[in-house]
């Protein structure tokens, strides 16, 4: 690691994203909390759902840019947007209309998804090859500690003072991360084929092609696909919803932090791991997220669902870390971009939708049925992927080698 800190570009790309996220983290507790005081769990679900709708949408055009310009300055135009994202949360929340509240959240929204690819981009041009899988675990590593943490000061805040005020602290890290970024001034990888809207689309289009050229690839994108829509979307806002009836006003932050924290530990195991066959153990780290829906069932108790919210995040980051290190090294670095925005696209592209219609789904059909269903596609997902050739290895397979006939 020490090589990594010694890095001053490195160092700065990695303090700034991490101090925003630490603002993220109040923001993901905060927002919820701020809606739910002036709107019911129905008014929250579409504001969700449209800013995932927006994200998963303009993940793609992230892609795009980010492979034409620099990524550094594609991540600054996403923190303006989601500043005004911000802005517009605080201004309208209590008496605004449901049609303006979702504007806002299309706007934060397209933030998002700008910031996702160039983001993902932009570390295989700060760091050598060598040192990909440490600079991807540091990253998520402290990422996870500040989301923790914003989500335990979300709840603090909630309980003590307001949500509003957790917003404006997002506001103040979301200063640091454009200051930092300033600095980096990362050089652009690519230049795109042409200028206009048509070659953007072209360039689109290539970024698909070169995805389905890679099986494995393609199917660990659409296996995110489902499990968002059957899983993790639902929870999101079941969690919030569930917690808020449940437990004592802030539990929906405690239960956020400890899976955050939970994230940190699977991020500094990643760091460390060098598995043999790095998709099959990214598929066993996954495996435990059926026991999610546990926790909206049954009436558990705050501190089992913490614990749950704790392995299954340790999970998550393990599966991250690996993937997102896969990705780099399978895909050459000018189509970086256009790679990640399509595996955010593919794998959130059903996440409004999700948001939206489910858990009014799970509510009226019944939790029991949700989770049990839930569950099952989790599992049967998770392991079905293995079966296409690289996906255990998260390598492109070498093309197999016939006996040349002696005459």
């Amino acid at each position: 690691m020490s090589v990594l800190l010694r890095d001053k570009r490195f160092v700065a790309f990695w303090l700034g994203q991490a101090t925003a996220v630490t603002g993220n983290g109040l923001t993901f507790v905060a927002l919820p909390g701020l809606l739910l005081n002036h709107h019911d769990g129905v008014f929250l679900a579409y504001v969700m759902a449209a800013q995932a709708g927006a994200g998963a949408f303009f993940t793609l055009l992230g892609g795009v840019l980010s492979d034409r310009y620099s990524r550094s300055l594609v991540m600054v135009v996403s923190d303006l947007l989601a500043l005004g994202g911000l802005a517009g949360y605080l201004a309208l929340a209590e008496d605004g209309p449901l049609w303006a509240l979702i504007g806002v959240a299309v706007v934060e929204g397209i933030g998002v998804g700008l910031y996702q690819p160039a983001h993902r981009a932009s570390m295989p041009q700060i760091v050598d090859e060598s040192l990909l899988e440490r600079a991807n675990a540091l990253d998520a590593a402290t990422k996870r500690v500040g989301l923790a943490a914003g989500a335990a000061l979300g709840g603090v805040f909630i309980a003590s003072v307001s949500a509003e005020a957790a917003l404006w602290v997002n506001v103040g890290t979301y200063a640091v991360s454009l200051a930092t970024l300033l600095f980096l001034r990362l050089p652009a990888v690519g230049g795109g084929s042409g200028a206009g809207l048509w070659s953007m689309f072209s360039e689109a289009a290539d970024g698909f092609r070169i995805v389905w050229r890679n099986k494995w690839a393609t199917a660990i994108m659409l296996q995110g696909t489902v499990q968002v829509f059957f899983l993790f979307a639902p929870n999101a806002v079941l969690s919030a919803i569930v917690a808020n009836d449940r437990y004592a006003k802030g539990a929906y932050g405690w239960i956020t932090a400890v899976g955050f924290a939970g994230a940190l530990v699977g991020s500094l195991i990643a760091g460390r791991v060098k598995p043999k066959r790095p998709g099959l153990f990214a598929m066993n780290a996954l495996a435990p997220c059926a026991l999610l829906p546990v926790c909206l069932v049954w009436d558990v108790p705050l501190w089992l669902w913490c614990a749950i919210s704790f392995v299954v995040w340790v999970g998550i980051s393990l599966f991250f870390v690996l993937w997102l290190s896969g990705l780099s090294r399978a895909f050459p670095a000018e189509t970086h971009g256009r790679v990640y925005g399509l595996e955010h696209l593919l794998t959130f592209c059903l996440d409004p939708v999700a948001k939206a219609v489910v858990p009014a789904l799970a509510i009226s059909l019944g939790m029991g049925l949700f989770g049990i269903v839930a569950a099952l596609v989790l599992l049967i997902s998770t392991y079905a992927v293995l079966l296409i050739p690289g996906a255990m290895t998260l390598t492109n397979p070498e093309p197999s080698r016939r006996p040349v006939a002696v005459h």
